[in-house]
């Protein structure tokens, strides 16, 4: 059940922890059903916003008083906005992230009642890193391929760390990286060398093939374009570890698939088949053969064991 507090109080809240953000109260509203709370991500802040305020509003006036200046990744959790920043009127929905700017003026509608993950980013070091080539106040959709690492990274912070999670927890510098490349033209990406260190590239690199596993379009061309390399040059971050593209999606594909299995209650009414699709493999025959090398069973075999 929701919080339900003193809208005064839950303004006051959002303030502090954003930053000289203010709630704007519908008529008549006198409590918020909702919280804010903030929560420490590797260095960085994260804000968690819940409520079912008019909206949320940051003048310019309150940009002049802060402490500190930030770029601010707004990832909408759930429920929708609109976003008006930076001469851009942004529709978000579940999923949706934008950048705000703090030294600018900033309106964000709740259209929907629901819950905003505000993650606070040094702003001279952010714009300093990309040259400025990112794009503020513009949408980056939930389908975006960066978009679901993003979130999870974040969202974690605030729900607490699945251990068993296919995506380890990032750095706050990788996840920096991952941000200005989500809203950078890919090329303007790469040629920033403050961000494109190898250990980040590879680290992106990974973190795409484990989120598009069952992506039809995933290859090494996608993966170098989405990163803004040749992929000549992904294939040497592949093969400074000792590996390839290939063998990171195939064994990245059956650790899934094994997981799928471990997770039947019983060996009856599942198909192979279908668990060969779901993480991402096409060919019946090339996932049995994989499987059997990897695991010294056939999945048939392994489900048995495991159940």
């Amino acid at each position: 059940m929701r919080d339900v507090i003193d809208f005064n109080r839950w303004s006051h809240d959002l303030a502090k922890v954003c930053h000289h953000f203010r709630g704007v109260a519908q008529d008549h509203q006198s409590a918020v059903k909702g919280r804010v709370t903030a929560h420490d991500l590797d260095g960085l802040k994260v804000a968690d916003i819940s409520g079912d305020v008019a909206a949320i509003r940051r003048a310019p006036r309150g940009a002049g008083q802060d402490d500190a200046e930030f770029i601010f990744c707004l990832i909408q959790a759930s429920g929708r906005v609109h976003v008006d920043h930076n001469g851009e009127l942004a529709p978000l929905g579940a999923g949706d992230c934008v950048l705000v700017d703090s030294t600018k003026d900033c309106r964000i509608t709740l259209l929907q009642p629901g819950r905003l993950l505000l993650l606070h980013m040094p702003r001279a070091d952010f714009l300093g890193c990309c040259a400025g080539r990112v794009q503020i106040g513009q949408l980056l959709p939930a389908d975006h391929p960066l978009a679901p690492t993003i979130r999870q990274q974040v969202q974690q912070v605030c729900h607490g760390w699945d251990h068993g999670a296919a995506v380890g927890r990032a750095t706050s510098g990788l996840i920096l990286g991952m941000i200005q490349l989500a809203f950078s033209n890919p090329v303007d990406f790469a040629k920033d060398e403050a961000t494109s260190s190898k250990d980040c590239q590879l680290a992106l690199a990974l973190d795409l093939i484990q989120q598009n596993l069952t992506n039809q379009d995933l290859s090494l061309a996608w993966l170098a374009h989405q990163i803004g390399m040749s992929t000549r040059q992904v294939q040497r971050l592949f093969e400074a570890e000792n590996t390839s593209f290939s063998s990171e999606v195939r064994d990245r594909r059956l650790t899934a698939a094994a997981a799928r299995l471990r997770s039947q209650k019983t060996t009856r009414r599942i198909h192979i088949s279908e668990v060969a699709f779901d993480s991402g493999f096409r060919d019946l025959s090339n996932f049995n053969r994989g499987f059997k090398s990897r695991f010294g069973m056939a999945p048939r075999e392994y489900l048995e064991t495991v159940a």
